[in-house]
């Protein structure tokens, strides 16, 4: 019986393998199916070359009612900064079961697309050089123009947050130089003899020859009205006195859908409640005078009343905007953070809603409100948890090879043992102090650190990009990682000395004490299971055209910009994951107490102290509308307004936070498995560095 309750022991590591793979291959295969709509919408994988040399990447999504005998509306969906066009999914789901092509696009360095090339410039943003903000939005628009199953006369635009700054540039584009086309055959036409309604006429006509694909819709989520200074036409300084709407001119009828509680709302919008963003200036600027709309009105642009219109009225307006030069607006609302718009069913129906009656008279094939792409979400994230878990699984049973188990020694007791209310208190102290660092430093370290360049958009972060280190998140994150390393690293190394190593406890209770020899068999291990488990990661994707994703959450195939980075990165990984692994296991770890409190407390020690900061800041959020950490720490002082003008809001950073923790008590398990395992730290740091590394960096935006 022993020997039999041995062997299935050893045994547990392949079974769980072998239960991980085939959820992500199920998961994979199903998650096709919900994406596909059981298999009614055909995917396709394009690339193409924009108008500034940049490599686009994007998905189609081509319905089978699509045909060259009866084409369909169209529907470009464009991401959020840190994320790629997988974000868009649920969108792209809800869309092409209803009838829309849709093309999701990877905007400028991000997922498969490319920055453009140094030196680029668009004589409609005033030639200036290496500044293209639309991030090939533009060059998908005319893209479109390739697929005879596309009616190019009812074409629409849906961004989130950066995406949606730059569908109105793209849309923007098409228009000036629709209107360019325009007036260069109308100019020809005068000069011709023409009196001026023929030369309208036959200017009109050339323009619309001219083979430019204009937008007629576009609903733009988590972010306002791209309104510009008007002294120099750019985003900087714009205030109610100086503002102008770029697109006012251009009959396009537009949606804003904003979350209750978007952390961007202040910075975005100029109103600290996000409820109030309709009472912004440059939502008056978008809608051509409107304030306090109430949610879910559609009204005329140029009404500042915002008198209601009813749907019939809406889709009538909508389909004579190209003739009347008066577009409709609607403005929505729904109950959720600037992140939830991706996943948010009612945010999601509002979109639709407005499509069918902008693009599609007023006719739904299918109720906004019946959406499916919950199925596919939740397959994201069991294939994602599936391949955390098979990580380990996979390290584990290779430990059983006798090449790898010569690294396997006997657990070494902790230096904390908790036999006397003493020693109680002293640890409580200790956990507490290592629980302090993180959040205390996390807004000031991280800051702000968007960085994109196409867009000039260069905001507060303590570590710049650069050549080699070219992810302006990243670097925040690493920034991190090397301070709050350092603390925790002076922390246990006075504790070993003042406390431990009186008490007897010396250099082979640290989980370090190992031969090279296998150190670097550890390190082998953890490279072989790591890349092991990312190559099934890459045939499930390659074969459903599915990711292992979730909201915030990522491990996604990369290319090979990605992997250059992700060795860049790596040692500070290595250096920060081992450390925590050895305090985690030799200091968080009580001797004589049950294994499930060791995994608690470990668990908590790796993002404790973020989490009451992240719940403090967020319920303040969700209680009044505004984060209880608006600002980044120094940036409210009088010297730094006087010297940038502006406070820089947490916002970014407060969003990177919910990765993290999602990630840190992951694998802070994953490092006390593999220490329980092992007896050593190195395994569970190798392991844990390579995969939580990989979760930030495989959807990560390159910033240069």
């Amino acid at each position: 019986m022993n020997l039999t309750k041995a062997n299935v022991k050893t045994r547990i590591p392949a079974i769980v393998l072998a239960v991980c793979l085939l959820l992500m291959a199920a998961t994979a295969a199903v998650g096709h199916s919900i994406q596909t709509s059981g298999g009614s919408v055909r995917t396709q994988e394009v690339e193409f070359t924009t108008d500034v040399g940049a490599t686009s990447h994007a998905k189609l999504y081509i319905p089978g009612t699509a045909t060259a005998e009866s084409p369909a509306p169209a529907v470009i969906l464009c991401h959020g900064y840190t994320a790629s066009l997988d974000a868009m999914e649920p969108n792209a789901i809800e869309l092409s079961r209803r009838g829309y092509v849709v093309m999701a696009l990877d905007m400028y360095g991000h997922g498969d697309s490319t920055l453009p090339p140094p030196g680029y410039s668009q004589v409609e943003m005033g030639g200036i050089a290496d500044y293209a903000p639309d991030l090939g939005s533009y060059s998908a628009l005319q893209e479109l123009a390739k697929y005879d199953f596309i009616d190019l006369t009812k074409v629409g635009m849906l961004g989130h947050s950066m995406g949606t700054a730059a569908i109105q540039e793209g849309a923007y584009l098409a228009y000036t130089k629709w209107t360019a086309a325009y007036n260069a055959a109308l100019a020809e036409a005068l000069e011709g003899g023409a009196d001026e309604t023929t030369a309208a006429g036959t200017a009109y006509m050339a323009a619309m020859s001219s083979g430019i694909v204009l937008p007629g819709s576009m609903v733009l989520t988590g972010y306002n009205y791209n309104v510009r200074n008007i002294n120099d036409l750019t985003y900087n300084g714009v205030t109610a006195d100086n503002g102008v709407f770029p697109l006012f001119a251009a009959p396009v009828n537009i949606c804003t859908i904003q979350g209750d509680y978007d952390e961007f709302c202040d910075l975005l919008w100029g109103v600290k409640d996000s409820r109030n963003y309709t009472q912004s200036f440059k939502f008056a600027y978008g809608t051509g005078g409107a304030a306090n709309v109430p949610s879910g009105t559609y009204f005329m642009y140029g009404d500042p009343t915002a008198t209601p219109l009813s749907r019939e009225d809406a889709v009538a307006a909508a389909a004579s905007a190209a003739l009347t030069m008066v577009p409709i607006r609607a403005a929505y609302n729904f109950n959720g953070t600037h992140s939830d718009t991706y996943y948010d069913e009612t945010a999601i129906s509002y979109g639709i809603d407005f499509f069918d009656v902008t693009l599609r008279g007023g006719q739904s094939t299918i109720d906004p409100a019946d959406q499916v792409w919950h199925g596919r979400a939740a397959c994201g994230l069991i294939g994602l948890l599936a391949a955390l878990v098979a990580f380990v699984a996979l390290a584990l049973t290779l430990l059983q090879v006798p090449f790898f188990a010569t690294i396997v020694r006997p657990e070494p007791k902790s230096i904390t043992t908790c036999d006397s209310p003493a020693h109680v208190i002293r640890y409580v102290l200790i956990y507490v102090v290592c629980l302090l660092p993180a959040p205390l430093l996390y807004y000031w370290l991280v800051g702000y650190p968007y960085y994109m360049q196409p867009q000039w958009f260069k905001f507060l972060t303590k570590f710049w990009p650069n050549p080699f280190f070219n992810m302006a998140p990243m670097n925040s994150l690493l920034l991190f990682n090397v301070v709050i390393g350092v603390i925790l690293m002076v922390v246990y190394v006075l504790v070993f000395l003042f406390i431990a190593k009186k008490a007897g406890f010396g250099w082979e209770n640290t989980g370090l004490k190992l031969p090279v020899a296998d150190v670097l068999k550890s390190l082998l291990l953890a490279a072989v299971s790591f890349g092991g488990i990312y190559a099934v990661i890459y045939a499930c994707s390659g074969l459903s055209g599915t990711e292992f994703s979730f909201f915030k959450f990522n491990i996604m195939p990369m290319n090979g910009e990605h992997w250059i980075a992700f060795f860049k990165y790596l040692p500070v990984w290595l250096f920060f994951c081992l450390l925590v692994s050895v305090i985690y296991n030799t200091f968080t770890r009580i001797n004589g107490v049950p294994a499930w409190v060791n995994y608690l407390l470990i668990a908590v020690a790796s993002c404790g102290g973020l989490a009451v900061m992240f719940a403090y800041d967020y319920g303040k959020l969700f209680a009044t509308g505004v984060r209880g950490i608006q600002y980044i720490p120094g940036t409210t002082s009088p010297e730094w307004l006087a010297t940038i003008g502006m406070a820089f809001p947490t916002a970014l950073a407060g969003i990177m936070l919910f990765s993290l923790l999602f990630i840190l008590p992951i694998t802070a398990v994953m490092s006390r498995v593999c220490f329980k395992k092992t007896g050593s730290a190195w395994l569970g740091g190798f392991l844990t560095a390579f995969i939580s590394l990989a979760f930030a960096i495989s959807h990560m935006v390159v910033s240069m």
